[in-house]
């Protein structure tokens, strides 16, 4: 299969899409947290993981702090349509397991609806949440760095010769070839100048555009391409 021709409506549709899907994968989470009407053991949600509350007594302020943030940071819990109070932590990089402790109007125990908890030498208990099993982190493509340096990740089978093809390597297959990091995942980094990039990958000969940039163009002969925008200054990564 070649490149992907597209009209000039169906560029503006999909140069929109990106925003459209981000608006509902945020809509559809929103109707998840306020549709929550009994509390229970954090879980995942995506990659974060969602704490609840609720008491049968008046309560104003709910809040946690984290073992791995040295108990520094105060997260305030926030109250649902149903009278929950909620928490969204986004998993913390280099974490296997989440301690902590939760203040209730100034009062702070172990979490009463995580059954998991342990307690330190002085018997103070904490609970406990582990992050095994968390949903893969969702790569960022293309990720670009302060120096000019662009990374290309792209997901497919195994053994597989894919290539980052674009405007500055002349669209050839073999310029650009990606290395296989794990089964199945690809990756290159490229130094680029400023300015507008458009790319493609090549996969074994098959012009695919990345499915994780939402920014598409056509170019000058109406195909799909993706495309980003290198700063002059790059943003720090």
């Amino acid at each position: 299969m070649g490149k992907q021709k597209l009209s000039l409506p169906a560029v503006a549709l999909l140069l929109a899409a990106g925003g459209i899907l981000y608006g509902q994968n945020q809509l559809l989470e929103t109707i998840r947290i306020q549709s929550v009407t009994q509390a229970g053991p954090p879980r995942f949600l995506e990659r974060r993981v969602l704490f609840s509350f609720q008491s049968d007594q008046p309560v104003r302020l709910v809040g946690a702090r984290f073992e791995h943030e040295r108990y520094q940071v105060f997260h305030p819990y926030f109250k649902n349509e149903n009278g929950l109070f909620l928490l969204l932590l986004d998993i913390p990089e280099g974490v296997d397991r989440l301690v902590y402790r939760i203040s209730v109007d100034g009062l702070w125990l172990p979490d009463p609806f995580n059954p998991e908890s342990e307690q330190d030498q002085l018997g103070v208990g904490f609970s406990v949440f582990s992050l095994a099993g968390a949903p893969e982190k969702t790569l960022e493509s293309p990720v670009v760095r302060r120096d000019g340096e662009v990374t290309f990740w792209y997901r497919s089978v195994p053994g597989r010769f894919v290539s980052v093809i674009g405007e500055f390597n002349h669209w050839d297959p073999y310029w650009e070839p990606m290395q296989e990091v794990r089964p199945g995942l690809y990756t290159a980094t490229v130094r680029l100048p400023p300015g507008r990039h458009y790319y493609l990958y090549s996969v074994d000969g098959e012009r695919v555009p990345d499915p994780r940039n939402v920014e598409n163009a056509a170019d000058r002969e109406g195909f799909l391409v993706s495309s980003f925008e290198l700063p002059r200054s790059a943003p720090r990564s």
